[in-house]
């Protein structure tokens, strides 16, 4: 999922944002917020 740092995710149920400081370069994953997953947020 998270791909360059400075990528933000948010939470469309609750509005948490999350910004990728250090991403993990591991096999694919999904960052999840109230039972969904993240979408990349909208610049």
């Amino acid at each position: 999922m998270a791909k360059k740092k400075g990528e933000k995710y948010e939470c469309k149920e609750c509005g948490l944002v999350v910004v990728v400081d250090s991403p993990c370069g591991c096999a694919p994953c999904d960052l999840v917020c109230c039972g969904a997953p993240l979408k990349e947020k909208e610049k």
